[in-house]
């Protein structure tokens, strides 16, 4: 039994509107750049430690890959580091500016958080206990 042409034709029909879908979201997915809610650069002007790692000041990246955040140095010799997001932290004020938080530890400053543009903000480590906060960057960055 054959089947009748229309119903042969709708099945093409479907099958090329499927894959012309499907060829179309690949191509966009390929142009379209990474979201700029997920990457930010900051000038830090002092010594910090992120990662458990000593870094000097400078010019850094940071990337958000999956449940992590890539801090690398932008010029310099010290090998990246990919921070654990702990969770993510509700938006408290409607910066769109990069704001960095670090907790003040036995003398040393921690990268604890960080805020790109509108987005909800990443906790990176937990300090317990009392301690003191250095925010960089925001509207209104304070020590």
């Amino acid at each position: 039994m054959r089947t009748p042409a229309h119903v042969r034709s709708l099945h093409t029909w479907s099958i090329a509107g499927f894959a012309t879908a499907v060829l179309l979201a690949s191509i966009v997915a390929l142009v379209t750049p990474a979201s700029a809610q997920s990457m930010a650069r900051a000038d830090i002007g002092f010594s910090f430690v992120a990662a458990g790692k000593e870094f000097p000041a400078g010019m850094y990246n940071l990337q958000v890959s999956g449940q992590q955040i890539m801090l690398q140095q932008r010029a310099g010799k010290m090998p990246p580091v990919m921070m654990p997001i702990l969770t993510r932290l509700g938006r408290h004020d409607t910066d769109n500016d990069t704001e960095l938080i670090f907790d003040k530890v036995d003398g040393r400053l921690c990268l604890s958080e960080v805020w790109i543009g509108t987005s909800d903000g990443y906790l990176v480590l937990n300090t317990p206990g009392d301690h003191e906060h250095r925010v960089l960057g925001g509207s209104k960055p304070h020590k």
